[in-house]
């Protein structure tokens, strides 16, 4: 039974000691010691989706809103439009796969 007491007092003086210390060193307006970065999103900073050139706002590769910014291709004489830049090099592979989907305005089934 002595050996509980002692036990339990010696808890209680360690535990007082680190929420003391942790308290006095506490900063609530400082910085965090190790922000967490958020997960580079490869389709970060598109512009405005819609453009008067393509006939598509959807991209037909990877479902995205069309990229003003990027160059669009040609399918049977009209513009398609594409969500990333990742997209177009797909496109020119197998354009009668994707050009279907993007006359329709929509994401092409796998």
């Amino acid at each position: 039974m002595k050996s509980l007491l002692l036990f339990l007092a010696t808890f209680a003086i360690g535990a007082a000691i680190a929420l003391t210390t942790r308290t006095a060193l506490h900063d609530p307006h400082a910085e965090p010691a190790t922000a967490v970065a958020p997960a580079a999103d490869p389709h970060a900073g598109h512009a405005a989706p819609v453009t008067a050139n393509t006939v598509n706002t959807t991209c037909p590769i990877c479902g995205m809103e069309v990229n003003p910014d990027l160059k669009p291709a040609t399918y049977q004489g009209k513009l398609v439009g594409f969500g990333c830049a990742a997209c177009p090099p797909r496109f020119a592979k197998e354009p009668d796969r994707y050009g279907p989907s993007a006359l329709r305005n929509e994401v092409a089934k796998n």
